[in-house]
């Protein structure tokens, strides 16, 4: 069956790698939103998500690594998410990682609705995550034709 674009919307800080400098804590931190319009009930919705960044002062030693966890709201529900573990082998070493995901959703309800994107790090005692860039995240509607 063939599918129409029917709504887009996004949200960017930066498309570039090294233009941000967000620091995430075990606390989630609000990176990224945007409204987007749902007009017809059979739909689906795909989010992509991408966001860039950097693994610092890294615990070499097991069993822990500090991790990006990046969750995707609609409406304040969780509907995607995503969690990298960066990979040192050397405490001195900058880890510069990128984490881009798709987030699928089917018929979503009729009308305006709020996505967020949120970053935190759950093991930020094991070493310093900072966003760098690129952070983005674009949502599009398809409909049946």
């Amino acid at each position: 069956m063939a599918h129409t674009l029917v709504e887009f919307a996004r949200s960017v800080q930066t498309n570039l790698d090294n233009t941000v400098n967000v620091p995430i804590h075990v606390t989630p931190t609000l990176i990224l939103q945007f409204g987007i319009n749902i007009p017809v009930a059979t739909n689906f919705v795909e989010l992509t998500t991408t966001v860039g960044w950097q693994a610092t002062n890294v615990f070499i030693t097991p069993p822990e690594q500090p991790k990006l966890l990046l969750q995707v709201f609609m409406d304040g529900v969780v509907v995607g998410s995503a969690e990298q573990e960066s990979i040192s082998y050397d405490e001195d070493e900058i880890l510069e990682m990128t984490t881009a995901f798709h987030t699928i959703l089917t018929n979503v309800s009729v009308g305006f609705h709020v996505v967020q994107v949120f970053a935190s790090n759950p093991e930020d005692l094991q070493g310093d995550i900072t966003i760098t860039g690129p952070v983005n995240i674009s949502g599009r509607v398809y409909a049946p034709a």
